[in-house]
Formats: structure tokens, C-alpha cells, sequence
């Protein structure tokens, strides 16, 4: 399931929503530049992952497709 879920991020996830995860992430914010290694090395980090999914869901949907 975690691959299934970074391959859905990869192919959904804008290009710019560091701001959007930590929006969602509320009280635990991260640095940006966390976030990008999160998503880019694909460390294990689960609140961020779950974030990232959401944020690619919610661009998916704004697509439309």
C-alpha cells in the first residue's frame, strides 16, 4: 500500500504544495524543505505521506480526471 500510495503522489502532486501539506498538517508543521525530502527520498515519514496523498488527491479531483 505505502508504494502504491508515493506512486500516486508522484503522478498527482502539483508542483508547488509544500504549503498545501503544511496547511493540512495544521499544528505540526514542517520546514518546506523537509517536506521535499519526504517525497523525494521516500523516507518513511507517515503524517507527511498521508498529507502529500491528500494533496495529490485534491489536485486530481481539480483536474478532473
Amino acid at each position: 500500500m505505502f508504494d502504491e500510495k508515493l506512486d500516486f503522489i508522484d503522478r498527482w502532486l502539483p508542483a508547488r504544495y509544500t504549503s498545501s501539506v503544511n496547511m493540512i498538517l495544521k499544528k505540526d508543521k514542517k520546514n518546506p524543505a523537509y517536506i521535499r525530502h519526504v517525497k523525494n527520498t521516500r523516507t518513511n515519514d507517515e503524517k507527511i505521506i498521508d498529507a502529500l496523498y491528500k494533496v495529490a488527491q485534491l489536485n486530481k479531483l481539480q483536474v478532473g480526471n
